[in-house]
């Protein structure tokens, strides 16, 4: 059982209506055309709407438990004969070679690889696996100085949702570290039962942040040439006050 598992039905619960991001990604898959490649892709949140707008698609993790809620979603919709999913790690996963158009990492996810060796491993593979003039797009949030010195491990109160018939309370505590570039976050999740029963479930975890060049130089170090960084799912430029850091690149032949 991976570390994820016991969390999937919270993780799908948290950004199941995050829909923000599949204009982006469909007019992504529209330019590029299939197949499509998502690393990290969860309980296939993203997979869903491409596959529905008749994509071709393989979408991998490292959860069971996620893929069988991705899986339980594509069925239901009828497009799971659009969609391979693939249970493994990202920095090893074995692709076809110079096969996808496109291959995305959305919503922080990069974040996960925590060591320059993991990233560099993670982007070894896409490349490998993207076509000559294929895409690859990376979705991170933008770091903001001013508020990651303020992530002193407190706990706030994020969300509150019915689940299965049950209400939960979601709580985060985040303790970042600014010379590490990385962020120490745990999720805890209260959830009671009709009769009052609670239960309370506790997830942690580390991220690391990445800064604009410091990304820049990573995928030119990997073998990709860089085509745009935008701001928003809007393609606007980035800036300092842009909430979020978009890259947009190609292997280097």
């Amino acid at each position: 059982m991976h570390l994820y598992d016991p969390f999937a039905r919270y993780y799908d619960a948290d950004f199941r209506h995050f829909h923000d991001d599949i204009p982006f990604y469909r007019e992504w898959a529209r330019r590029t055309g299939d197949p499509i490649l998502e690393l990290m892709c969860g309980t296939g949140r993203v997979l869903l709407p491409l596959a529905s707008a008749g994509h071709h698609l393989t979408g991998v993790d490292i959860s069971p438990a996620m893929l069988a809620l991705a899986r339980e979603r594509l069925v239901a919709e009828d497009v799971i004969e659009r969609v391979t999913l693939i249970e493994a790690d990202v920095r090893s996963v074995s692709l076809p070679e110079n096969h996808f158009s496109l291959a995305f990492v959305a919503v922080n996810s990069f974040m996960h690889l925590t060591t320059v060796e993991d990233q560099l491993a993670t982007l070894a593979v896409v490349r490998r696996a993207l076509t000559r003039r294929g895409t690859l797009i990376i979705d991170l949030f933008n770091p903001d100085p001013l508020v990651i010195t303020r992530e002193d491990g407190r706990m706030q109160l994020e969300r509150s949702y019915e689940l299965d018939g049950r209400y939960v309370q979601k709580f985060v505590m985040i303790e970042s570290d600014p010379a590490e570039q990385i962020s120490h976050v745990t999720f805890i999740y209260d959830e009671t039962a009709a009769d009052g029963s609670l239960t309370r479930r506790t997830m942690q975890f580390t991220m690391r942040w990445l800064y604009r060049f410091e990304l820049e130089h990573l995928l030119a170090r990997a073998g990709f040439t860089l085509r745009a960084v935008y701001g928003n799912y809007d393609l606007e430029p980035y800036t300092s006050a842009s909430p979020r850091l978009i890259v947009v690149a190609s292997p280097r032949r």
